[in-house]
């Protein structure tokens, strides 16, 4: 008899475990759980799909919201960045500039 285990420690599951997204998540979280709170968590979005697609959704949003604040300040240090290397290089040219014209 082959047969594969998954051993899942249920502490640690259900400290680092925030919401439920499958049926195995649901699942754990019942059996690791002995809050009467979780339990009943778990139940509700068995029955109310729409409320759990409507927070999945919402998640969604906030994490898309926060992509694009983190793609703006990751391009704005790049302009940054770029403003900076243009100022020394102006400053270099000036200084070339200067070379050159007391040399002639």
């Amino acid at each position: 008899m082959l047969q594969e285990y998954l051993l899942i420690p249920l502490d640690i599951f259900r400290k680092n475990h925030h919401n439920i997204s499958s049926k195995l998540d649901a699942w754990l979280m019942f059996i690791a759980s002995d809050q009467p709170r979780d339990i009943r968590e778990v139940f509700h979005f068995r029955y109310h799909k729409k409320e759990l697609v409507s927070m999945f959704s919402e998640a969604l949003r906030i994490l898309d919201a926060n992509t694009t604040q983190y793609m703006i300040e990751v391009q704005q240090a790049q302009i940054e960045a770029l403003q900076e290397e243009n100022r020394r290089h102006k400053e270099e040219i000036e200084r070339l500039q200067e070379l050159l014209a007391q040399k002639e």
